[in-house]
């Protein structure tokens, strides 16, 4: 019977886990809170332990809230939410500090979260005016806990009130919407203006910095452009769009280590970013590290079929490859298509880079890639090779 006791502890606290957060996504926080404390303390895994700490806090019971927050941290220290909440609850105490503090903590465990992201910008201009913070935290109708309302589909992190007027947000958002649409036009001179009118009003805003620091880098002021990406880094930490973009600037600059190796960073965080698996591939490929480039590209291709499609305009930059490797960059994306199986766009990448120079017909028969093309499509790029030795391409 011994051996059956502790799985038949472990059932009993997925249980109760289960049945807590039912409770809790249904609003019924005191019931939550009760559930939760049924299994024993040690077995309770950190996601629970956070639960415990969001609906003691959401009931305003908040030293047994900062007790759960702490004890779900020391279960799994690599774990963002109950960092977040944490600093929701300081943020709630009006220690605007602490919060932020705790909020940079977070940021360190988790590079996307929206409501994180948005918690660093309010904890922060609340940390630099305490004053005018404090002034509007008196005057909300939310409650003394500054947080925002619960939405029906409850997460894991707690999102804090803005406490900047309601007026200088309202200012600084339709300055970034102006902007944004400028930028969409490739206006990006007055987007440059617009941007830097709502940071003006709010100072706090990565995305918004990293915007500029786009508007600039289209402008092709890369200094300007680089100071903005860093102060959209020290604003949002590990913000992997950003990360991309800083990697970019090393890539144009020449320096193609120091952008694999940001590019490595950004995918240490983030294994599937797309723009960065892609741009590390153009990095390679300018470094003449065809195969490492090949499988990097191949990687971005798995997961954004679409990827060479004409893609509107985002966060993050493309990098545009030197005229010295067109040749060969092309010939080897033409190798990428192959092994995928698309003829055609094996076949057109192959014919760009008998444009740009490449005639090594030896190169391109010993490649097994190309040898699964329609023996046509080869007599095509064979007759534009002789056409341009020939003078005649």
């Amino acid at each position: 019977m011994k051996p059956l006791l502790p799985l038949l502890l472990l059932v009993s606290v997925q249980a109760y886990g289960q049945s807590g957060e039912e409770l809790f996504q249904k609003g019924r926080f005191a019931e939550a809170a009760t559930e939760f404390e049924r299994s024993p303390d040690p077995l309770k895994p950190a996601v629970t332990l956070n639960l415990l700490g969001m609906s003691y806090h959401l009931l305003g019971r908040l030293p047994e809230a900062e007790s759960a927050y702490g004890r779900a941290i020391k279960a799994d220290p690599s774990m963002a939410a109950p960092r977040n909440n944490l600093g929701a609850l300081f943020f709630s105490q009006r220690k605007f500090s602490d919060a932020d503090r705790e909020f940079r903590r977070a940021a360190d465990r988790d590079v996307e979260n929206a409501v994180l992201t948005e918690n660093l910008r309010r904890s922060r201009y609340a940390r630099d005016n305490v004053r005018d913070a404090r002034e509007v935290a008196d005057q909300l109708t939310t409650g003394r806990l500054l947080l925002e309302p619960a939405d029906t589909a409850r997460g894991h992190f707690i999102a804090v009130v803005s406490l900047m007027p309601v007026v200088r947000s309202e200012e600084a958002a339709a300055h970034t919407k102006r902007a944004d649409i400028f930028v969409a036009r490739k206006m990006y001179e007055d987007a440059v203006v617009e941007y830097k009118r709502a940071l003006a009003i709010d100072r706090y805003d990565s995305a918004v910095a990293n915007r500029l620091g786009i508007a600039y880098h289209n402008l092709h002021k890369y200094r300007d452009s680089e100071q903005q990406y860093r102060e959209a880094l020290r604003l949002r930490p590990n913000q992997v769009d950003t990360m991309n973009n800083l990697a970019v600037i090393d890539y144009i600059r020449g320096d193609f280590e120091a952008a694999l190796s940001r590019y490595k960073s950004v995918l240490k965080l983030k294994p599937d970013a797309v723009t960065a698996l892609r741009n590390m591939g153009a990095c390679l490929f300018a470094m003449e590290r065809w195969e490492e480039g090949i499988a990097a590209y191949q990687q971005a291709l798995t997961l954004k079929p679409d990827l060479f499609d004409p893609q509107p305009s985002g966060a993050g930059s493309a990098v545009q490859m030197s005229q010295k490797n067109s040749a060969f960059m092309n010939f080897y994306l033409a190798k990428i298509f192959a092994l995928r199986g698309d003829q055609d766009l094996a076949t057109s990448y192959l014919l760009k880079a008998v444009e740009f120079g490449f005639d090594d017909l030896k190169m391109l028969r010993s490649e097994e890639a190309f040898k699964q093309l329609p023996d046509e499509r080869l007599q095509r790029v064979f007759k534009a090779i002789e056409e341009r030795k020939s003078g005649n391409g």
